[in-house]
């Protein structure tokens, strides 16, 4: 997606709610303050403590060869930068329209599935760091802060396309259990979904990430948090949606790309339940294929 064509999801709703609520609201402090201290954890901390030696975790480099088939695009870094405005307008949008009572309760329960992702995630990145090939790109302001406070060890899996498509298959469960009509649903989930595919590839586009990163997220959606959560039939359904109207991809390259991203998604998948091991394993065995790079 065109950064220009990027219509953000539930855009009416302020995310500047969440910030300045969320973190002393009595019903979701606790909650809001154990997500930021296991992202200090396990996202911050874990990658400055490698950089500066004061770990041995090795790090590997996962680019893909496809990767070259996706353009630079500096201009989507503001669809990639709007990850978390995105999960804070979707907790404004349920306290808007179910009240401040029943909304916080449904908020509090995201924010501990998003805690979730970051903890599930690390235990892959304890394994093993990774890396990709990003250009040294400064001519927009955003890239700097990108460069400046991210030493990009953390790509396998992707928690930015973890978090985003994660919390759509969390708030389809959460939509069960509300008495929205069925039109009301639909466009909740239609407006969190579209957004989450335009967030997913602004990683590649921005290059934040490989394919190889967005398989792994992907997996990592389906083997911990089970089949009925996302899907293998969810997953196949929303690569195709991926770079659907891109107009900068050549189509063969296009068909090259998601084939690859799918048939690692189902390869991971058939280790996982061969191996009948932890989940985080069969990333494991995957990232073993690639030479440490320090």
């Amino acid at each position: 997606m065109k950064a220009d064509d990027y219509v953000k999801p539930f855009g009416k709703y302020s995310h500047l709610w969440a910030f300045f609520v969320m973190p002393f609201h009595p019903k979701s402090f606790r909650s809001v303050w154990k997500l930021l201290f296991t992202a200090w954890k396990s996202f911050v901390c874990i990658q400055n403590k490698r950089k500066f030696n004061l770990t041995k975790i090795k790090i590997v480099s996962v680019d893909h060869p496809l990767d070259k088939k996706i353009p630079f695009v500096p201009e989507n870094v503001k669809i990639y930068l709007d990850f978390v405005n995105f999960f804070c307008r979707i907790m404004r949008m349920f306290v808007k329209k179910i009240g401040i009572k029943k909304g916080m309760l449904l908020n509090v329960r995201i924010i501990d599935f998003i805690k979730s992702l970051y903890a599930n995630a690390t235990k892959v990145y304890l394994y093993a760091l990774s890396t990709t090939k990003r250009p040294f790109y400064l001519k927009k302001p955003k890239f700097f802060i990108i460069h400046f406070f991210d030493p990009h060890l953390l790509c396998v899996p992707s928690l930015h396309v973890a978090i985003v498509l994660g919390v759509w298959a969390k708030v389809r469960e959460l939509l069960k259990e509300l008495t929205f009509n069925e039109k009301d649903k639909e466009d909740i989930l239609n407006e969190i979904y579209y957004g989450s595919i335009a967030i997913t590839e602004s990683v590649l586009y921005v290059k934040q990430h490989s394919i190889n990163c967005v398989a792994g997220a992907l997996y990592m959606l389906t083997a911990a948090y089970g089949n009925d959560f996302f899907s293998e039939e969810d997953c196949k359904k929303t690569i195709a949606n991926f770079f659907k109207n891109a107009d900068d991809i050549e189509e063969k390259s296009k068909n090259e790309i998601l084939g690859y991203i799918e048939a690692m998604y189902n390869n991971l998948c058939d280790i996982n339940k061969k191996s009948q091991r932890e989940w985080q394993n069969a990333l494991q065995l995957w990232l073993d294929d690639y030479k440490s790079i320090d």
